[in-house]
């Protein structure tokens, strides 16, 4: 993979974190098919006061997962679809909080099969976080830059100091 260059591998990222999401999101639109499908509608009980009904708050899950799935596969408005997908995975620690005993076991530091759906999460934020990209702005006119490749020229061009330290 160190052949691809640092666009190609955000691409691919977008891509199986899109399949993912897709995945899972459709397992849910199917009565008992998703094996989280108890912990969400539990979940989004907590979180919802109890206001949305089970079957509709899963049914919504499903669609917000499956669109979020989409949008990272054909790569449509990556930026939004990034912070939705940080919104949906800050949902998915609740379950810390809300149902300890279903995520943490006896031992010290042990995590039930649950406790380790909800942390293998943390890879799937540190995958959103580097593949996420800010909104850069013209300095001149203080508007977007669209679609314009970052290079060497363009940073001495615009008065960016390359090499400054962050």
């Amino acid at each position: 993979m160190n052949h691809l260059n640092p666009t190609r591998k955000n691409r691919f990222i977008a891509i199986t974190i899109g399949l993912v999401y897709f995945w899972f999101g459709t397992l849910k639109f199917v009565p008992n098919l998703s094996p989280a499908e108890d912990l969400a509608k539990s979940t989004i009980h907590q979180l919802t006061f109890g206001l949305v009904p089970d079957e509709i708050s899963i049914i919504l899950l499903a669609f917000w997962e499956v669109g979020l799935g989409f949008l990272f596969v054909f790569g449509f408005f990556r930026r939004q679809a990034v912070i939705m997908t940080l919104v949906h995975m800050v949902c998915t620690f609740t379950p810390l909080f809300f149902f300890p005993g279903d995520v943490f076991g006896d031992e010290p530091l042990s995590l039930t099969l649950v406790g380790q759906y909800i942390m293998k999460n943390l890879i799937i934020i540190a995958a959103l976080v580097s593949i996420y990209e800010r909104k850069r702005v013209s300095e001149k006119s203080g508007e977007p830059i669209r679609k314009q490749k970052y290079s060497l020229s363009n940073g001495i061009l615009i008065g960016k100091n390359l090499f400054k330290k962050v």
